[in-house]
């Protein structure tokens, strides 16, 4: 292994809970290989499996949390209690090759207009997720309650399904980051108008999660996603990320990972100084979590900069033993899409829509 990736392979361990033997995750990525009902298939497990031999952690999911919170058809469901036996398979042969296991938590909100079924899309507000497209229903109250609970739900069930922790999915312009936009957020209730109140949501399902991780009769994490930052008109910036951080470290949540740093709209300079504000601004406050990059050096670059842990998403789908390539100084020096054709633990249709899906780069 060469010395400059040394410090990748060291131990980390979470404030009286889980130790990782290096500091390298597999990231969630979405296969579109699951079962319509929102179970795992066999191409789910097959793919993991070639994959997790390095990491100390793999981030399974996008999972959703209930029927109308699906914004792919292929994505893992932790929906209903069905889906737990096999999960439990995923999370056992996880566990056998030496990794930690933890399954983020989503809800699509606005996104899952596009979804033929009989559900209807939600969010906040009625404003559409793209320009010109369909209206999601605007959430009342007895919405939020439930989605809420539906997290909490989730979160026993993961449990049950052997994981180690879960991971709030706050940012991927999901619902929860749609109640923290101003872009999507055009309440004006308890849960709009001011960044309190368009924090309160996110506020109640962390509260929902930690309270049931804390019945978990083993260390069990905690993880919340972040968007950096948000583009367009009434996006969030940086300076209210700074306040969604200050928010989130009080609450019970044992790391936090920052999302879609590794974009193609950010060039690798503004991403550098992005990520390395802030790292400054959590001061070591809560664990940061964030996405590497496709080769070791950019992989180093970003634990030098003070990340506790790395993920990794597109090299582990394009190079499944990269970790281990790496650890024997033989990591290739590019990689890029083309690169899939090669894996056959995905069907030619799966492979298609992957590589449509992420041809540039952006979040699920």
């Amino acid at each position: 292994m060469k010395t400059a990736y040394e410090k990748l392979f060291k131990h980390f361990k979470f404030v009286d809970a889980l130790e990782m033997k290096n500091r390298l995750a597999m990231g969630p990525i979405l296969t579109y290989a699951s079962r319509e009902n929102g179970e795992i298939s066999d191409i789910d497990l097959t793919f993991y499996e070639k994959r997790v031999g390095g990491v100390s952690t793999v981030i399974v999911g996008p999972a959703f949390i209930t029927e109308n919170g699906q914004v792919a058809h292929g994505q893992i469901g932790i929906h209903r209690d069905q889906v737990i036996r096999k999960l439990h398979q995923l999370t056992q042969m996880i566990h056998r090759r030496g990794a930690k296991a933890i399954l983020q938590l989503s809800h699509g909100g606005r996104k899952c207009v596009e979804m033929k079924n009989k559900w209807q899309a939600i969010s906040p507000s009625e404003k559409p997720h793209k320009r010109k497209g369909k209206k999601p229903v605007q959430m009342n109250e007895r919405d939020i309650t439930y989605i809420v609970q539906a997290f909490g739900e989730a979160t026993t069930r993961a449990m049950e399904a052997g994981f180690d922790g879960v991971e709030i999915d706050g940012g991927n312009e999901c619902l929860l980051q749609q109640f923290m936009s101003r872009q999507a957020n055009e309440r004006s209730d308890s849960y709009g108008g001011s960044a309190e109140n368009r924090f309160t949501f996110a506020l109640e399902v962390i509260r929902e999660v930690t309270r049931r991780a804390a019945h978990a009769g083993k260390p069990f994490i905690v993880g919340y996603t972040l968007a950096p930052k948000e583009k367009g008109y009434l996006g969030n910036k940086v300076e209210d990320t700074f306040e969604w951080i200050d928010r989130l470290v009080h609450t019970e949540i044992d790391y936090l990972h920052i999302s879609a740093l590794h974009e193609s709209t950010l060039d690798s300079e503004e991403n550098r100084s992005l990520l390395s504000s802030i790292i400054k601004h959590v001061n070591h406050r809560v664990p940061l979590v964030g996405t590497g990059g496709l080769t070791a050096t950019e992989v180093a670059e970003a634990f030098e900069q003070g990340l506790a842990l790395i993920t990794i998403e597109q090299a582990l789908v394009v190079q499944p033993d990269w970790v281990e390539k790496v650890i024997n100084s033989d990591e290739p020096a590019s990689m890029d899409m083309t690169s899939l054709d090669k894996d056959v633990s995905l069907p030619p249709e799966v492979l298609a829509h992957w590589k449509d899906m992420h041809k540039n780069d952006r979040p699920y």
